[in-house]
């Protein structure tokens, strides 16, 4: 203020540059009186800082340059007159300045006054970066309704999408620790999810990783079984949401080495409610999809386990939740022979038991929605059985002839990795699916199925076909037929089976004139040992 009035005196001295420094006379009176409606609206001490330090620091600047340009037109000498048109250029561009730095300053006293205290959002746009970045943080922090926070913080990752800079300048304003405080502050679901979501952007470039450890240390502790089962149930919808919409923060090695145990321990627990329990299967579910670390600890944990015992007992969300989790792992387990080896060994109780109920729900549930991800787990682990464990394959072949035709259509495809040629065991699988009478089913399915089937149904008694010993079976069925009928029509509707259809034909129409040459000369042998016999009868 003192220096604001520094400068009106030096004006009222000047005995050059009248018009200027009548103009740079209203600016700063202007921003003097900006600073006063400032210092007023901000008493008692609002929660958010950081606009009026900067904008003090900066109209501090201003006003020591108008001072300089001033204090050069006191008098009219030689110097003057060499340095007048330079003086006027310098009056020019701080007029542009103050001019830019007054509106900044409008906007600041608004945004500190009571009846629209953190409701500037409207104007953002129209603003500098910083300044920004700043209505938003002072909205989370003053917000005068729940939803204005909600919809600043929203606008800060909106910010973050849009250009990358933004990062940076949310950081280095105070936006993370404002953001902090609302993801631990007692509100809604919605208000977490928003703030968690803009953290784990802004985490993203954390590299000391200081954003990612608070956050999984609030989530620990609400987690906690010391915390409330209604703030469990909240921070596991929270982990649920990062996950999803995170595929990155997900990843991160605090969560997979704290919150999935965590999470485990309250899907175990007898005390937890169903409803905790459904929110905990579905943030394991979410942080499970397309991550092998995190289904490696899951497997590693009781997590089998649990998921076995829940799928058993349980029924509705939670028992869907559990089996789309096994799913997960097993889908991961389908592409990583490691994990593969590690998890799904012959030898784990673990394993056996999330078999064993994967197969109880494809037999006995007649729910599309629990069978469809139980064949596709148990398509999934196709190069796990043994050749002895035909017991995995009379389910899927009966569900063959399932009336729903997704099931039908998951069940080909689940049988079909079991008899490709990528699984090693494909000849001894493909004979277990002839002994449960499969073939009859493939060939309804080709001909009357949902086209959708076809192309799995057409590979699955492609590969069959690979094996002689399953020729006259396929070709008693009418396979030979029905692929010779289907052949012209491979270019075009199934042009990745081209070649494989081919093959089969060809394979199957020489093991046909095989044989009918064999029962010929059977047949032949046969005639000749009877006229033989005739013969040495009549001597």
């Amino acid at each position: 203020m003192l220096l604001g009035e520094d400068v009106s005196f030096a004006i009222n001295e000047s005995n050059s540059f009248k018009v200027e420094c009548g103009e740079l006379g209203k600016r700063v009176s202007r921003l003097l009186e900006l600073l006063s409606d400032l210092l007023i609206t901000t008493d008692p001490t609002p929660l958010y800082l950081r606009p009026i330090n900067c904008m003090v620091a900066k109209l501090k600047g201003h006003f020591e340059a108008a001072r300089r340009i001033v204090c050069n037109c006191k008098h009219r000498n030689l110097i003057w007159r060499l340095f007048a048109s330079r003086i006027a250029a310098e009056f020019e561009e701080l007029f542009h300045v103050l001019d830019a730095f007054i509106g900044e300053m409008e906007w600041v006293v608004r945004l500190y006054e009571s009846q629209t205290r953190g409701g500037c959002l409207k104007t953002v746009d129209r603003m500098s970066p910083t300044v920004s970045v700043w209505s938003c943080i002072a909205t989370v922090e003053m917000g005068s309704s729940l939803d204005d926070r909600i919809e600043a913080v929203n606008h800060l990752a909106s910010l973050v999408r849009h250009k990358h800079d933004y990062k940076h300048i949310i950081v280095e304003e105070g936006g993370v620790d404002s953001l902090m405080k609302l993801l631990k502050e007692n509100c809604s679901l919605v208000a977490h999810i928003a703030a968690a979501n803009t953290l784990c952007l802004l985490a993203n470039e954390d590299n000391e990783g200081t954003i990612m450890k608070e956050m999984v240390s609030t989530f620990i502790k609400s987690l906690s079984k010391t915390s409330p089962i209604s703030k469990q149930t909240q921070a596991a919808d929270l982990v649920a949401s990062i996950a999803e919409r995170n595929p990155e923060s997900k990843q991160h090695d605090l969560i997979r080495e704290n919150i999935i145990w965590q999470l485990v321990i309250l899907l175990s627990s007898e005390q937890s409610t169903l409803e905790l329990k459904i929110s905990c299967s579905n943030a394991l579910w979410k942080l499970a999809q397309g991550s092998v670390s995190n289904c490696r600890t899951l497997t590693e944990t009781k997590g089998m386990l649990c998921l076995a015992k829940l799928v058993a007992k349980e029924q509705g969300e939670l028992r869907y939740n559990c089996i789309m989790i096994i799913k997960e792992i097993t889908s991961i387990a389908e592409s990583d022979d490691g994990f593969r080896r590690s998890a799904f060994t012959s030898s784990s109780p673990a394993a056996k038991a999330v078999v064993d109920e994967l197969l109880r729900v494809i037999k006995e549930l007649d729910a599309t929605k629990l069978r469809v991800p139980a064949i596709k787990s148990i398509g999934s682990l196709a190069r796990s059985f043994s050749a002895k464990q035909s017991r995995v394959i009379g389910p899927l072949v009966a569900r063959l002839g399932n009336t729903d035709q997704d099931v039908a259509m998951e069940a080909a495809i689940a049988l079909k990795n079991f008899v490709s040629t990528e699984n090693y065991l494909c000849s001894e699988h493909s004979k277990s699916i002839i002994e449960f009478e499969g073939v009859p089913l493939l060939m309804k399915l080709l001909n009357s199925g949902d086209k959708s089937t076809h192309p799995h149904v057409l590979a699955l008694i492609c590969y069959l076909a690979q094996h002689d010993s399953n020729s006259n079976v396929l070709i008693k069925a009418g396979a030979l037929t029905a692929l010779q009928t289907i052949d012209p029509k491979v270019n075009t509707e199934y042009p990745e089976l081209k070649t494989l259809v081919s093959h089969t034909i060809s394979k199957l129409q020489s093991n046909l004139l095989w044989s009918n040459n064999k029962q010929r000369f059977q047949q032949a042998s046969y005639s000749l040992l009877q006229n033989r016999a005739k013969q040495l009868l009549t001597l």
